[in-house]
């Protein structure tokens, strides 16, 4: 009889257990790459747009209207979001050049760039860690950028595998290298990380294919997939079939392609049966290099344009489908979102920036923060993308113009294209403004120009 109940119970408890398990959300994160609002079917784009998988996921999940990236280059962004650590706190405030030491000059007489990290400390926080903590397997798929500068000049991406994803956290890494765009669309890819497979196949099509058999591996237990494609980045080619689908567009068809991945990975998802209990986001690290039509300027401005991406969450009993959030959210609020989500705890991590996003999920209007800040202490080729700081607090962004631009204000409200500085008319709003962004970079830390 004892014996008996103690079976009972230890079944009881491997039950439990098992329950536990699957209570906890698997956790898809897609991040593409230089796409900006205005480039996705569900916030009423270009007809002649077909990414019909990311109108399935806005259906089924919320739209963030107000998704900002944590800088408006790639590097940083990707940094970010793997550590939940601002780029002014991290020290890694621009892309990772791919000639090495090939920083952007400003106009002349203009004070020279901050140093910047060339790659992601081995000693930052990771999500990917935290997951694995709580059981998660953890995978990593498509662009890294994040280890090494003078990648171009490589033969495979690789200058340290140190510094690769599979130290961050990841149990396995297809693709994640130091290049910041790929050295071919098709294969032979001339990436270390990733094995060629079949000539002329497409690059976005490959992680993908990569993507759904990850899900399926690994269907049994949590898992998180960091699946961050190098589309819709240059080189501007397109697979041939797609390209002949929209006209001759070639980015139409890298987008389409795009789209399909995200196919991919829903279809993969329903086909183990594992959708109901993931949690899916699709973000993008930065402003597109197309710009928007209704955002003031591009990638690499601290503008709109520059920082606004697109973003839909999907989390079947959590998040009700087909709504929308007005609330601004960045880069480094998925860390705690993920890990709070899988149920651990941040609170050990006292340098992240982040908030967990799930209250938004659940309906509440907004979060508990005041502001959300920009620092890019850098130039660009292009002649509006001056180095620069931000802050924006409600509908006010306040521009420090780090002396090559003067400082602006602007309200998004009622100027959504920026283009009335009223910096003159509202001073004591512009003070208390700088005041306030000048204060949180003495508290990160942040490098200033030289």
């Amino acid at each position: 009889m004892k014996k008996r109940i103690i079976t009972s119970l230890a079944v009881a408890l491997t039950a439990a257990c098992g329950l536990a398990a699957k209570d906890k959300p698997n956790i898809v994160f897609i991040m593409a790459d230089d796409l900006g609002p205005g480039w996705v079917d569900y916030d009423d784009s270009d007809p002649k747009i077909n990414t019909p998988h990311l109108q399935r996921l806005a259906e089924t999940g919320m739209v963030f209207t107000k998704a900002y990236a944590a800088a408006s280059v790639c590097s940083p962004t990707r940094a970010a979001c793997i550590t939940g650590m601002s780029p002014a706190q991290l020290g890694l405030t621009t892309h990772i050049p791919g000639k090495a030491g090939n920083e952007r000059k400003g106009p002349k007489g203009s004070p020279d760039g901050a140093d910047s990290l060339k790659y992601l400390p081995l000693d930052a926080p990771s999500y990917a860690r935290e997951l694995k903590k709580l059981g998660y397997t953890t995978g990593f798929l498509g662009k890294w950028h994040l280890a090494g500068d003078g990648s171009i000049k490589s033969k495979n991406g690789v200058l340290n595998e140190d510094w690769h994803p599979e130290h961050y956290g990841f149990d396995s890494n297809i693709g994640g290298c130091a290049y910041g765009q790929p050295k071919s669309w098709f294969d032979p890819y001339r990436n270390a990380t990733i094995p060629n497979r079949k000539k002329g196949e497409y690059l976005t099509n490959r992680l993908a294919d990569e993507a759904a058999s990850f899900i399926k591996t690994h269907q049994e237990k949590p898992f998180h997939l960091t699946l961050w494609p190098y589309s819709v980045h240059t080189p501007i080619k397109g697979p041939k079939d797609l390209v002949k689908k929209n006209g001759g567009n070639n980015y139409l068809a890298m987008l389409e392609c795009l789209d399909n991945a995200v196919g991919s990975v829903l279809d993969a998802l329903e086909e183990t049966g594992t959708l109901d209990n993931t949690m899916v986001v699709f973000y993008s690290d930065n402003g597109g290099h197309i710009a928007t039509k209704w955002l003031a300027d591009k990638k690499g401005s601290l503008l709109e344009g520059g920082l606004r991406v697109p973003m839909v969450v999907s989390w079947p009993g959590v998040i009700k489908g087909g709504t929308s959030c007005p609330t601004p959210v960045n880069s480094m609020d998925f860390f705690p979102t993920f890990v709070h989500a899988a149920g651990g705890s941040t609170d050990s991590l006292s340098q992240l920036e982040g908030l967990d996003l799930k209250p938004l999920f659940q309906g509440a209007e907004k979060l508990d923060r005041e502001a959300l800040y920009w620092h890019y202490p850098h130039n660009r080729v292009e002649a509006s993308h001056y180095m620069g700081a931000t802050i924006l607090e409600g509908d006010w962004k306040f521009y420090r113009g780090y002396g090559l631009i003067e400082d602006a204000l602007f309200n998004l409200k009622e100027d959504p294209m920026e283009k009335n500085n009223v910096l003159k008319k509202n001073p004591e709003l512009a003070d208390g403004l700088k005041k306030q962004l000048n204060q949180w970079l003495t508290k990160v830390s942040a490098k200033m120009p030289k």
